[in-house]
């Protein structure tokens, strides 16, 4: 197919679909001096169709990317019209070429609006374009306990790259990583590496995945939430003492859980989705499983009354105080004092 189309929500399988196309042209080892790579931000028809109809040179193909054409052009009234040349020229290009309208994934709360764009709309009509969408996987498990879709994309990535990994492994890979395939792509590679060809087991993840740290942070404001003051600062401490991360990072890690606890309570009250609240919040996956459990063993006022004990905290260090040390310890029991009674409330 000398025209190619493909866009979507994850940049990784469109990076990925790109990579394979030009696996496939490039069976001499030329195709890297016959690419050209555009971008479609200014791009003009006649610059395009320049690029487009020039023959490769010693080579069996000829390949153009033009990166983020459609999205450039956006709700432009008449764009499919002055982009008419295009849709003219497209059924008469040679074989040897291709063109890659290459479109980077929408904005976050922004709708994708490739697919439905008037010139991808005619050129879906043409026999030789493929358009492919990169939908983002979803990362919840079926109601019949099966493997979610980010944990069945999880299994095929280890397989075809030969790399054994089991069940309980998958499963926490992509608790930790939610939707984020570039980054589970790039740890099986590295715990590949770690494990020498033995099959990749939860402690592995566990102990070598950056994202586990994630988890200690999720058990230390679980902590807070549920009451646990004691064992907060237990953990606390832990955190400071076993990880690289200083108090200050610590602080905005907890404000930041704080605030999506915050929302999360207004979208429960509001009987939201657990989607609609994984969209509010930026949660997926396994942040989103533990940010509900919290949310849902709270109030919402006692939320509301958390997030300003952090604003008092931040205002207390950035003013001298108190020593971030001190005032984050300080917080930690002031969080789970003002948790125990808020959850007593909800039983």
């Amino acid at each position: 197919m000398p025209l190619h189309v493909i866009y979507g929500d994850d940049d990784f399988t469109a990076s990925e679909a790109l990579i394979a196309l030009k696996a496939a042209l490039d069976t001499d080892g030329s195709l890297a001096a016959n690419t050209s790579v555009l971008t479609g931000r200014g791009l003009t028809p006649s610059t395009l169709l320049q690029h487009a109809a020039a023959l490769p040179f010693l080579a069996p193909s000829r390949l153009v990317v033009v990166e983020g054409l459609v999205t450039a052009l956006g709700g432009r009234r008449g764009s499919a019209d002055t982009w008419q040349p295009l849709l003219d020229f497209v059924p008469q290009m040679p074989e040897t070429n291709h063109v890659v309208l290459l479109e980077p994934p929408p904005k976050a709360g922004d709708r994708d609006a490739v697919g439905s764009h008037a010139l991808v709309t005619a050129l879906k009509r043409m026999p030789n374009v493929t358009v492919t969408q990169c939908a983002a996987l979803k990362p919840w498990r079926s109601r019949d306990g099966g493997p979610s879709e980010v944990e069945a994309w999880t299994e095929r990535r280890a397989r075809t790259r030969g790399i054994a990994i089991e069940r309980a492994g998958v499963g926490l890979l992509a608790d930790l990583a939610g939707t984020n395939l570039r980054m589970i792509a790039t740890e099986l590679e590295k715990l590949a590496a770690y494990t020498g060809g033995r099959p990749i087991t939860a402690a592995d993840v566990e102990a070598l995945t950056p994202l586990a740290r994630e988890e200690s942070m999720f058990e230390l404001v679980d902590a807070v939430i549920e009451g646990r003051a004691s064992q907060a600062l237990v953990m606390l401490r832990r955190v400071l003492e076993e990880t690289s991360e200083t108090p200050i990072a610590v602080m905005n890690r907890v404000a930041r859980q704080v605030r999506n606890l915050v929302r999360a309570t207004e979208l429960i009250e509001a009987r939201a989705s657990e989607q609609t609240i994984g969209e509010a919040t930026g949660a997926r996956g396994f942040p989103l499983t533990k940010l509900l459990r919290q949310a849902r063993a709270t109030s919402r006022s006692a939320a509301e009354a958390a997030l300003r004990a952090v604003e008092a905290a931040d205002t207390e260090i950035k003013t001298g105080k108190r020593t971030d040390t001190l005032a984050l310890e300080l917080l930690v029991v002031h969080l789970a004092s003002l948790a125990a009674p808020a959850r007593g409330a909800r039983r």
